[in-house]
C-alpha cells in the first residue's frame, strides 16, 4: 500500500474510507459477505493490514514530540468497522483462524 511505504497514515485511512464508501450499499445487506467480489475481500484485507501497521508503528502523519493526533478516534472507528466486517467475511468462508486473528488484533487496540 502506497500510504505505508510513504509513511503517511492519512493516505492509508483515506483509502480505507474510500473502500468503505464504495462498498457501503453491499455492507448494508445482512448477507453482504455473499456479494463481495474476491478482489474486494483482498482490498479489505490490505486496508486492515495497512491500518493495523499504522497503529502498531505509531505512524500518524509524522507527529513530533508531544503533538496529539486528534483524528485518532475517527481512525479507530474506521479500523473497527472494517475489522468486524472482514472477520465476518472470513467466518463465512470458514477461515476461522483468520477471523479470530482479526478479532484478536482489534481487541488488542
Amino acid at each position: 500500500m502506497l500510504g505505508i511505504s510513504a509513511k503517511q497514515s492519512w493516505l492509508v485511512f483515506n483509502a480505507s474510507i474510500e473502500l468503505w464508501n464504495n462498498y457501503l450499499p453491499i455492507f448494508r445487506k445482512l448477507d453482504f459477505f455473499q456479494h463481495l467480489h474476491p478482489s474486494g475481500i483482498k482490498a479489505m484485507s490490505e486496508c486492515f493490514e495497512g491500518m493495523n501497521s499504522c497503529f502498531v508503528g505509531g505512524n500518524f502523519s509524522a507527529l513530533k514530540g508531544s503533538e496529539v493526533d486528534y483524528e485518532l478516534d475517527k481512525k479507530m472507528q474506521v479500523f473497527s468497522n472494517l475489522s468486524m466486517l472482514l472477520s465476518r467475511v472470513f467466518e463465512f468462508k470458514q477461515e476461522t483462524s483468520e477471523a479470530v486473528r482479526i478479532c484478536d488484533t482489534l481487541l488488542g487496540k
